[in-house]
């Protein structure tokens, strides 16, 4: 994607976890703003949650439903992270999001082992 071609995009697909991170995302966040333009990053999760409650031209964060029945609300990466925030109401409020870091902690008992050993 060209620089001029995000001016007019809304929603940018995996910025923080695969197109540079939260300082990408914070700097499209401010191109937009900069151009009146709203930014809602596809598929947040507790890492972008962070970044975007503080934008003013974010007016909504997208948040996957990863529970096999998709009617349940779940953390994202239950059970790999113990601590992630989950919306209540629709809802993820700074008050949930403040605590040090980003808040979450390695689940060391739920058995996660790479699966290639190069």
């Amino acid at each position: 994607m060209s620089v001029t071609q995000i001016w007019s995009v809304l929603a940018l697909k995996k910025v923080k976890t695969r197109g540079g991170g939260i300082t990408t995302l914070v700097e499209i966040a401010a191109i937009a703003k900069a151009r009146g333009q709203l930014v809602v990053p596809h598929g947040s999760s507790v890492y972008s949650h962070h970044a975007v409650i503080t934008f003013t031209n974010t007016p909504f964060s997208e948040y996957l439903m990863t529970s096999p029945d998709c009617a349940s609300v779940r953390p994202q990466f239950d059970p790999a992270l113990i601590g992630e925030p989950v919306p209540v109401n629709g809802r993820i409020t700074k008050e949930t999001l403040d605590k040090p870091g980003f808040g979450v902690e390695l689940n060391r008992e739920c058995g996660l082992e790479r699966p290639y050993t190069h």
